[in-house]
């Protein structure tokens, strides 16, 4: 779900929300992928049969790549979401986060290097306030 999908679908306080919530899971799957490597890495014995050797490396091995995965998109998911944010006060009125999504542009969601660096996306938003509209960026 993009994020002008999510702020349309939930209202900008809301989403904001659940991607905090959701890019936390992330951090608390890395860490239990750490905790995992790290076990795995005090059990092996090096004198035990192959088969409880190549069961311990491949265990590792998925729980680094999935640690590393999930660290990923903490980071992405955090980024977006402080960085609209940021953006989300209305110049005129002050008011945070009552905003209506008029239009959104690319940004796939992804933590990609070559979606971030394509420029991202931005959202074109209407206060429901007084009215007053503005873009925010983001990517």
């Amino acid at each position: 779900m993009t994020p002008a999908e999510g702020i349309s679908k939930f209202g900008f306080r809301r989403w904001y929300e659940r991607q905090l919530i959701e890019g936390h899971m992330y951090f608390v799957t890395c860490f239990l992928c750490l905790m995992t490597v790290a076990i795995c890495v005090e059990q092996i014995d090096w004198r035990a049969p192959i088969l409880q050797i190549t069961f311990l490396l491949s265990v590792i091995l998925a729980g680094a790549v999935l640690c590393v995965a999930s660290l990923r998109w903490y980071n992405f998911l955090l980024a977006r979401a402080e960085c609209l944010g940021a953006q989300s006060n209305c110049a005129q009125c002050q008011t945070y986060g009552v905003l209506a999504v008029l239009d959104g542009r690319g940004g796939d969601d992804a933590p990609n290097e070559a979606l971030a660096s394509a420029g991202g996306g931005c959202l074109r938003v209407r206060c429901k306030k007084c009215g007053h509209e503005w873009i925010m960026e983001y990517g």
